[in-house]
């Protein structure tokens, strides 16, 4: 596994559900949304984002709705944060806070 896609594996949940307490939204606009604002540097394809949202919603951190388009052609998933979600978010951002605070700490006075 590369480096990026470790780092990115764990910082997954943080990302998603930090998005889905602004509204309920679908798969594919949770990827385009992390991409757009991360203005690319930071993306999930489906095979790290929707894994992500399964263990998520069976640990009860975000429910799920399905919905038919209005010609009944398409079926969307749209995912919704639940209260249990709130607090987890709340949890491992700052886990995630101390983290990188103590990388930036040993790294601030070595040269790469």
């Amino acid at each position: 596994m590369a480096i990026r896609d470790s780092m990115k594996k764990g910082t997954a949940e943080l990302v998603v559900l930090h998005l889905l307490r602004s509204g309920r939204k679908y798969g594919y606009q949770i990827a385009q949304e992390i991409s757009s604002r991360s203005e690319g540097l930071f993306t999930l394809q489906e095979g790290s984002l929707y894994p992500t949202l399964y263990r998520l919603e069976k640990n009860g951190y975000v429910s799920s709705q399905t919905e038919f388009s209005p010609n009944q052609q398409r079926v969307r998933k749209y995912y919704s944060i639940t209260d249990a979600g709130e607090s987890y978010f709340f949890k491992v951002w700052e886990e995630y806070r101390l983290i990188s605070e103590g990388i930036e700490k040993i790294l601030q006075d070595q040269n790469p």
